[in-house]
């Protein structure tokens, strides 16, 4: 699971997506919304893919204009929601 605070909005999920698409990479779940932080959204991406692919889409991500932070979580009962389905 990748989590951004980024400040700007438009055209930031095409890039996102943009991002994902070159790396052939499916995205499991998207959500936007508010921030805990002031004047910034939070984006939540989750993949289902090795913490190597994860870790490399999370510099690419940082390397965004609009981008805050971006944070890289390992969350178990993910592995498992997407093994079930």
């Amino acid at each position: 699971m990748i989590t951004t605070h980024m400040e700007g909005y438009t055209g930031f999920i095409n890039r996102i997506n943009n991002i994902f698409s070159r790396r052939r990479i499916n995205i499991v779940s998207l959500h936007v919304g508010p921030s805990e932080k002031t004047d910034c959204k939070k984006l939540v991406v989750v993949v289902k893919e090795s913490d190597e692919v994860i870790q490399k889409l999370a510099q690419q991500i940082e390397k965004q204009v609009d981008v805050l932070e971006v944070h890289y979580h390992q969350v178990p009962c993910l592995e498992t929601i997407v093994h079930i389905n």
